[in-house]
């Protein structure tokens, strides 16, 4: 609730303004009850502000379009992300209806009607990067005092398909490896030993890899002088990588492990995908191949599971085999890193560490997938010895009295259920003695000693 206090000769209000904080203001109101109906004006109008009800408090920017152009001046220029999402912000933002109104008019009503009309001609993962933009110039301006809400917070981001993350097998990562050009052979290897991303991997100094220690200190990204996650971690070497590391090493001109030929940095703009894809090609990883007719202007074509030459059926020519290739990112060695860790009982929490994830989460989620052959000989540890016939059947347990006339019950050398183990009896062949009332009743563990069940995995090697 508002309040008010008077110093001096005047009275002062104390209210939430438009982002939810305390604010004090001095008033010319002559009496408490005028003071008090100023504060309680005040907060209701930033209430309805707050809510997108009432247009914002003047601006220093006039329209929309200004204060995205002052953002992108002030903090956008400067991010990583700016030279690969330049053109997305311009084409929908910048040059959009949306930024020819004033930043009064700019409610949560208006934006979600925008994001929502975007739906329609845009991925569901890039009009949320729209509405992202949009509230980080808000919370920028609000933090700069240019706004006096984030109308932005109320729009809902729009639900996107989860995918699972292609990723190469433990069989086909040396086929790759193989056939990829002996240039990029080093680069591609760490890259799925280490799990480093793009820019970690062109901005990697000889400075920064131990390989007597095995261990390299992640540190830059291309030139920058932080990561992604803003902060150097180590990652360890595995013993098959060190001999690609020292190849590199000794290989390159300049203080960088993977440079061009003149020892400069590679751009972001470096083809890797195409270099993977050509490899996949070339190792035979391919999901069919496409026959098209070597004639020209034929036209005719059809897809096979194999290259095998063929003939077109109008003109008798020869059909060309052109290979269609998994789709597979250089962004998927990353996966793959995670994957087979996962796939080979890596602790989730080392996997975690090897790839820098901040939020443990995002290790499981998103890496934690794992291949269906692996699934299926994890379900197969679930074997029970259970009888198939009356020949196979549990023998009776031998029943005897005791001095005392209770029932002793001699358990059989057989386990009845077995899980990928053994069930153990600490107390060997010894009797397991159940007094009743009347009758046999059932042993439980617990009497005379207790059962451990005993579950071995084997692990997937790569």
């Amino acid at each position: 609730m508002p309040s008010v206090f008077k110093r001096g000769a005047r009275w002062y209000l104390k209210y939430k303004d438009t982002t939810g904080r305390w604010c004090t203001r001095p008033t010319t109101a002559d009496t408490k009850t005028d003071a008090k109906r100023l504060a309680t004006d005040l907060e209701r109008q930033a209430e309805r502000q707050r809510l997108g009800l009432e247009p914002l408090p003047s601006d220093d920017a006039s329209t929309l379009g200004d204060l995205l152009r002052w953002w992108e001046d002030s903090y956008f220029r400067q991010t990583p992300a700016y030279s690969r999402s330049r053109g997305t912000f311009h084409r929908h933002l910048v040059g959009s209806p949306l930024s020819k109104l004033s930043i009064r008019e700019i409610t949560s009503g208006r934006v979600e009607q925008f994001v929502q009309a975007k739906t329609r001609e845009l991925a569901p993962q890039t009009v949320n990067h729209l509405r992202g933009f949009l509230c980080r110039v808000f919370g920028a301006a609000r933090r700069a005092g240019k706004v006096g809400q984030n109308p932005i917070l109320d729009v809902k981001r729009r639900r996107t398909p989860k995918r699972l993350p292609d990723f190469l097998s433990a069989a086909e990562v040396p086929a790759v490896l193989h056939v990829v050009a002996e240039r990029w052979r080093p680069l591609f290897a760490t890259a799925i030993y280490t799990g480093l991303r793009k820019g970690e991997l062109l901005g990697l100094l000889k400075s920064d890899v131990n390989l007597a220690g095995r261990i390299i200190t992640v540190r830059h990204s291309y030139a920058r002088d932080t990561t992604k996650g803003g902060r150097a971690e180590a990652v360890p070497i595995a013993s098959e990588l060190v001999p690609y590391l020292e190849h590199a090493i000794d290989r390159s001109p300049s203080e960088l492990v993977f440079p061009k030929e003149d020892g400069s940095m590679m751009s972001d703009e470096t083809p890797l995908e195409d270099v993977l894809r050509s490899a996949l090609g070339r190792a035979g990883i391919v999901t069919g191949y496409m026959h098209r007719c070597r004639r020209k202007g034929c036209g005719h074509t059809e897809q096979s599971g194999d290259a095998e030459l063929r003939r077109c059926p109008k003109c008798n020519m020869k059909l060309w085999p052109r290979p269609l290739i998994r789709r597979i990112r250089f962004h998927d060695l990353r996966h793959t890193t995670a994957s087979l860790l996962m796939m080979a009982g890596a602790n989730p929490a080392a996997v975690q560490r090897i790839l820098r994830h901040s939020d443990p989460r995002i290790t499981t989620e998103v890496y934690g997938h794992l291949a269906p052959e692996y699934l299926r000989r994890e379900i197969d540890l679930l074997t029970f010895r259970t009888p198939t016939n009356d020949t196979e059947a549990e023998p009776e347990p031998n029943k005897e009295k005791d001095s005392l006339g209770a029932i002793v019950v001699q358990k059989p050398n057989t386990a009845p259920l077995a899980l990928s183990g053994k069930i153990e009896n600490p107390l060997g062949n010894q009797q397991v003695t159940a007094v009743g009332a009347a009758g046999l009743e059932p042993t439980t563990p617990g009497f005379g000693g207790r059962y451990s069940i005993q579950m071995s995995y084997a692990p997937v090697l790569f």
